[in-house]
């Protein structure tokens, strides 16, 4: 366990190292990228899982965790897929020149950016309840824009949206992942870079859907069947439709963070597909 500080344009960023194959010859890496908000804590209900087979990295992205960030306000999903790029860069000084990607929400659109701009490097993407299917309408840009975009209404929302997303909190991780939530609004640096990101996400050229098919690693798409944030009737349907042949889709009864909710569904369906 210990973590590196890598230095990016939007802060020192900080990558953990989650934990190490117990016995046995080290497989391809994973690389953990969390939700907005959080941190790499989120997925401590199956690090532990993924990591008797293989090194697990999480990263915290800027202003979240341990990680630092110089300009809150300006913090975009393609300024995280740029400091995704550079922990796979120091992953491979570690001698591992491939890695797996497992990405939720927010981390799931970079995930698909790491596999469409580093297809050599990136062996196979888990996508958990992706941004970037979100169909853009007035009610939905003025809802990303004015309200989870402006800290004075955001600020207010942050917990209780969390509450609603994490599902039953049925396990301490989700219990941890709500209660860090809950402190956002109370953070200007976190909860600056919170609504940058939400803003960001109404832009025009923020979607995935006419990305996803031409990516070449394997992927495997999972979705909360009673997601409240990106629900899987509308968000997942379109997901699935963009998937790239050979793909993999699986929902579970989960909300939108299925590895904190379900640990025990979620390493059954991803263990066999990082092995695979």
């Amino acid at each position: 366990m210990g973590h590196t500080v890598l230095a990016t344009p939007l802060g020192d960023v900080a990558l953990h190292r989650l934990g190490t194959p117990a016995t046995g010859a080290p497989r391809t890496p994973v690389l953990l990228l969390h939700a907005n908000p959080g941190d790499s804590r989120d997925y401590g209900a199956v690090a532990a899982g993924l990591a008797a087979e293989r090194e697990v990295f999480a990263l915290d992205w800027p202003g979240y965790g341990r990680s630092t960030v110089t300009a809150p306000h300006s913090v975009t999903p393609e300024g995280l897929a740029d400091v995704a790029e550079r922990a796979l860069d120091a992953i491979a000084r570690e001698g591992a020149p491939r890695v797996h990607v497992v990405g939720s929400s927010v981390g799931g659109w970079v995930a698909v950016r790491l596999a469409e701009r580093r297809p050599a490097q990136v062996a196979g993407i888990v996508l958990v309840d992706p941004a970037g299917f979100t169909r853009l309408t007035p009610l939905t840009r003025w809802f990303c824009r004015a309200v989870m975009g402006r800290p004075s209404r955001a600020g207010r929302l942050v917990a209780p949206l969390a509450r609603a997303y994490l599902g039953r909190l049925r396990t301490s991780s989700a219990r941890a992942t709500y209660e860090r939530a809950r402190g956002v609004g109370a953070g200007a640096g976190r909860l600056a870079v919170h609504c940058a990101l939400w803003r960001a996400f109404a832009a025009p050229g923020f979607g995935l859907t006419g990305v996803l098919p031409g990516i070449v690693p394997p992927v495997l798409l999972l979705w909360g069947r009673r997601d409240p944030l990106l629900p899987a009737l509308t968000d997942g349907r379109r997901a699935r439709r963009s998937l790239p042949p050979g793909a993999t889709y699986a929902t579970l009864p989960a909300a939108h963070e299925a590895y904190n909710e379900r640990p025990d569904l979620f390493l059954a369906r991803v263990r066999p597909f990082l092995t695979g």
